[in-house]
């Protein structure tokens, strides 16, 4: 019997192991990949986190908006919305947008590319509203053709502050639909604290302070702007005590000093002053 030696230096000839290189392209021909021939190896890989998902409405969330909408003056109620919100998962409704048109060969206008896009809605008062849904139920009631994508509340608010949208309402059309205004939104992506400015200690003693610069005004209240303040109109009402007619330019300039005033900016959504005489 005979007995060869190789040189580890030199290549095996005809029949012998293959290359490294060889073996790379087979080790790639044969690693799990996608449906576009990319490689598994090396991807994060995270879980969904809305697998099992009903579609349905978390529970506290839903209790906290029908109590704010039976209880609208209640700022407690409107509180524990912001609180049942944190880590409650939402849906965002997207639905098709048209690009672009052709006209057929049958003289019909038919729809020659679209994408999907993120509704957007516009409140009373012209700003810009995001709309976003507890549950699937009532987002498919609102628009029948609108897809369902689910998102997490923290998500679709600071979205929607990004895109300069002051305002996100819960489940518009629906019973126990619910306003998140500006200061509430803020609040609530930064885990602070908040409560309306109807409600605020210090809104009020920060008017009370203006109202100091006006010889004219003789007592100051505030209350919710609306009976109704959960889903839309004012969220602050002024009410300025006067003992006789005072002119507007004396009005304007109150509003001016409440409108410098960067706190009261930061807390309060929107307001209506009413003068009472006395």
């Amino acid at each position: 019997m005979s007995t060869h030696s190789h040189d580890p230096g030199q290549p095996h000839g005809p029949g012998g192991p293959r290359s490294s290189a060889s073996d790379a392209r087979a080790g790639e021909a044969h690693a799990p990949a996608d449906s576009a021939g990319q490689a598994w190896e090396g991807r994060d890989l995270k879980p969904n986190p809305f697998s099992g998902d009903t579609g349905l409405a978390d529970a506290a969330l839903l209790e906290s908006m029908t109590q704010a909408a039976q209880a609208p003056l209640d700022p407690a109620a409107h509180q524990r919305v912001v609180q049942a919100l944190s880590g409650a998962r939402l849906y965002a409704p997207i639905v098709p947008m048209v690009l672009d048109h052709e006209v057929g060969e049958n003289g019909l206008m038919a729809d020659n590319s679209s994408e999907m896009a993120m509704v957007r809605l516009q409140a009373d008062d012209g700003r810009e509203c995001t709309p976003g849904f507890s549950g699937i139920p009532p987002l498919t009631a609102w628009h029948s053709d609108a897809r369902p994508v689910p998102i997490e509340s923290e998500r679709l608010v600071l979205g929607a502050i990004e895109a300069e949208s002051q305002l996100v309402v819960l489940d518009p059309g629906a019973e126990s639909s619910f306003l998140l205004r500006r200061p509430a939104m803020f609040a609530f992506v930064q885990s602070q604290p908040w409560t309306p400015s109807w409600a605020d200690a210090e809104v009020a003693q920060r008017l009370r302070a203006i109202a100091e610069s006006f010889p004219w005004l003789s007592r100051i209240g505030v209350s919710p702007g609306s009976d109704s303040v959960h889903l839309g109109g004012p969220e602050l009402g002024i009410t300025l005590g006067v003992e006789s007619e005072v002119p507007p330019e004396e009005v304007r300039r109150f509003q001016e000093a409440v409108a410098g005033d960067e706190d009261l900016v930061a807390k309060i959504d929107s307001l209506a002053i009413r003068l009472v005489e006395f």
